[in-house]
């Protein structure tokens, strides 16, 4: 059954936080609710306690939505992992911008925080009072006081696995004070409670902290996959080694890639399956989404919160979006992301980028081309129109190699029917049949001033200088008889443009003079938005000559909501100005909202084997020991989801560190990852990679690089003499 963090009706425990700074006091419990003194009197309360330590990810007090906050001093909406969290790893990078000017929430745009920050503050508290919940679980489940308490051998055996799975959310905290601050306070199980200042970790010091405690707990944790849902395995364990490794270059100036790979390879070999669409990771009904190895876990009935998840889902929605299709009540107009991430993807919106025109057709006068190619029924034959109404007909028609023959009628019947005795190009009533050499597409021109008509064969190609060659020679085209097009699928290049050409030649040529896919003679030449695999169809069957361009393979991750939206961002405090993100929704696959429209379902993916894969081949890259043909399966396996088909698979040559880094933002973008990559490429401070509104300036400009890290918060530093700060320039 799911391990949902408060649906175990989890009670109030005075569990004591170590306090290496004034704002991490806890709030007084009252005289009445239980505390440790005698809350492990059910043995049932162990897990109760241990449900507690996974809550500390995504609440942020002891009854829901407000009201008991564990930390005081801050909103309980603000303050809770997740949320500070998300901003933390989301905001200052390419991926995310908020609307709104709490507090101080707009350095994070900026890169311009310091030591006085709040919602820095606030992270760095979450993170430690974690911690003290992990520690002081550990000082209650040792031996020795479970046999004083009587604890059976049965129960001992699995509170075994309890410590472990505490000793791992402790690693997973400690991890995110290294990536995020480097040099924090050290507190462990073996600390009394208060009763000194802290000493200072070294970045050394911590890394072989979190290595050591995530190897040691390895033998004590469930097998892969063997756990409930929602509460950490090997699998867990393996994949933040493998994290550890692949940033240790940052941290400590060790290569350990060949390690990464090792754990990578590890989780690999678990079982994990991806889940077959894309989406289905990010709705109400996520618990049962395939290749999640360690989620975050929300409950709109019984974890209600006003951070976590229900942050991220409601901060997404506003402008003309409809706050249903996202299974809540209202949109909170906040979060939106920068043309940088919409670049990375070959193209934005649905499959189709340009939809025939029907045009014209019911009011131009028309003749009739009755014939064997369709069984002389003048009702049912194509048509030629004139646009002018000048008794000048054109239009163009499809004959197999076996129906040559036709005639022209003036209505769709045989009362005026004519046809050509001579077979001299002059036509006269009753005539004669006319009939062409051989089967083909035919340019049909009929003159009824002077009773005359030419007959062209055609065939059809793309040139521009988005296709292969350029504007040098055309990319043919293929006629589809049943679809009534001519139709191509190649890959073309963006922001270039392309023209359709009959017979190799530009003495027939249509192109778009309004943009509108009503095609002209000699028109202008037609956009190609973005690189990708595209199929184009030419319909010149019709009055009004059209054509489409639809992407049959794209990546379905592009999940933007652009409707009202501007794609750059001119004012950060409008919601429409940016992109929306439709990634997170309080929908299920079933199309279903969740329990409760405020307080969401959806469980949050911190860990899942799609960023598994991708550390594989981002260490084996980087040098670590592996499988190249390996590393490029797995990340085709990825684009094989993303688009539906092999469509986006890329070759050996194109699987380099550059491309890493943007696949992990088309896979991963908005799940906390952002920043920790930018900073493992050298691409988040003191670089010429810039987007929009970095360091608080619309085009971006480049910051200096202690912003690679954030900086101890000022209260922590005063009240605890052992600290320095991190970074000299903070």
């Amino acid at each position: 059954m799911k391990f949902k963090a408060l649906s175990l009706l989890i009670f109030s425990v005075a569990i004591l936080a170590v306090s290496c700074f004034k704002d991490l006091d806890t709030v007084p419990l009252d005289k009445d609710e239980i505390t440790s003194a005698n809350v492990y009197d059910d043995p049932a309360a162990y897990k109760r306690v241990l449900a507690k330590l996974y809550a500390g990810l995504a609440l942020s007090g002891q009854q829901g939505p407000a009201g008991q906050p564990d930390i005081a001093g801050i909103d309980e909406g603000f303050s809770t992992y997740l949320r500070q969290y998300w901003k933390a790893q989301e905001l200052p990078t390419d991926e995310a911008v908020i609307a709104w000017n709490d507090g101080t929430i707009q350095d994070f745009h900026q890169q311009d925080w310091d030591a006085n920050n709040e919602f820095v503050t606030a992270m760095y508290n979450r993170i430690f009072y974690q911690i003290s919940l992990c520690n002081e679980f550990l000082r209650e489940t040792t031996d020795e006081k479970l046999s004083s308490r009587g604890v059976d051998g049965a129960l001992k055996a699995e509170i075994a696995t309890f410590r472990a799975e505490a000793r791992f959310l402790r690693a997973l905290s400690y991890w995110h004070a290294l990536d995020l601050f480097r040099k924090p306070p050290k507190v462990s199980e073996n600390d009394a409670v208060g009763s000194f200042f802290p000493q200072q970790y070294g970045t050394e010091e911590l890394f072989n902290f979190i290595e050591s405690e995530l190897k040691a707990i390895e033998p004590e944790l469930k097998e892969a996959r063997t756990n409930e849902y929602g509460r950490a395995d090997k699998a867990a364990a393996w994949t933040l080694l493998a994290k550890l490794y692949l940033n240790s270059e940052v941290y400590v100036d060790r290569a350990r890639y060949s390690d990464c790979t090792e754990y990578c390879q590890k989780v690999i070999n678990a079982g994990y399956s991806l889940e077959s669409d894309y989406s289905h990771l990010f709705m109400a009904d996520n618990d049962q989404a395939s290749g999640v190895i360690f989620p975050v876990l929300f409950d709109g009935l019984y974890s209600k919160t006003w951070g976590g998840m229900t942050f991220v889902v409601h901060a997404a929605v506003g402008g003309s979006m409809s706050p249903a299709d996202f299974g809540i009540d209202g949109g909170w107009g906040g979060t939106r992301t920068t043309s940088a991430l919409v670049a990375k993807f070959p193209a934005t919106g649905g499959s189709t980028v340009v939809n025939p025109n029907e045009g014209n057709t019911a009011n131009y006068p028309k003749i009739y081309v009755p014939g064997g190619y369709q069984g002389w029924n003048p009702a049912e034959a194509a048509q030629l129109t004139s646009k002018n109404s000048d008794n000048n007909y054109e239009g163009y028609v499809w004959f197999p190699d076996d129906q040559k023959e036709f005639k022209f009628t003036l209505g769709p019947n045989w009362d005026n029917n004519f046809g050509d005795d001579g077979a001299n190009g002059t036509l006269e009533q009753n005539g004669a049949n006319l009939s062409i050499p051989s089967g083909g597409f035919y340019k049909i021109n009929v003159n009824l001033n002077d009773n005359t008509y030419t007959l062209l064969k055609t065939e059809w190609g793309l040139i521009g200088s988005a296709t292969p060659d350029g504007w040098n020679s055309d990319q043919n085209m293929t006629y589809d008889a049943a679809e009534g097009a001519w139709t191509i699928t190649l890959n073309l290049l963006g922001s270039q443009e392309v023209k359709f050409r009959a017979n190799d030649d530009w003495g027939l040529n249509y192109g778009d003079d309004g943009a509108d896919a009503i095609l002209e003679q000699n028109g202008a030449n037609i956009a190609i938005p973005a690189n990708g695999l595209y199929k184009i169809n030419l319909y010149l069957d019709k009055a009004d000559y059209t054509y489409s361009i639809s992407r049959p393979a794209f990546d379905r991750r592009a999940m933007f909501y652009t409707t009202g939206q501007s794609l750059a961002i001119s004012d950060i405090s409008q919601f429409t100005s940016g992109y929306a993100i439709t990634k997170f929704k309080n929908v299920t696959s079933t199309g279903q909202p969740g329990k409760d429209l405020t307080f969401v379902d959806t469980d949050f993916p911190m860990f899942r084997i799609e960023d598994v894969y991708l550390m594989y081949a981002e260490a084996v890259l980087r040098g670590g020991a592996g499988d190249q043909a390996q590393a490029l399966d797995l990340v085709n396996d990825i684009r094989n989801r993303a688009y539906n088909g092999s469509g986006g698979d890329i070759t050996a040559n194109e699987l380099t560190l550059d491309f890493i880094l943007d696949e992990r933002a088309r896979e991963l973008y908005w799940e906390c990852h952002r920043r920790t990559d930018l900073v493992r490429f050298g691409k988040f401070s003191a670089t010429d990679y810039l987007w929009p509104w970095k360091g608080g300036v619309p085009e971006g400009v480049s910051r200096p690089q202690h912003f690679d890290i954030f900086p101890i918060p000022a209260s922590d530093l005063g009240a605890n003499p052992n600290l320095e700060q991190n970074d000299p320039n903070y």
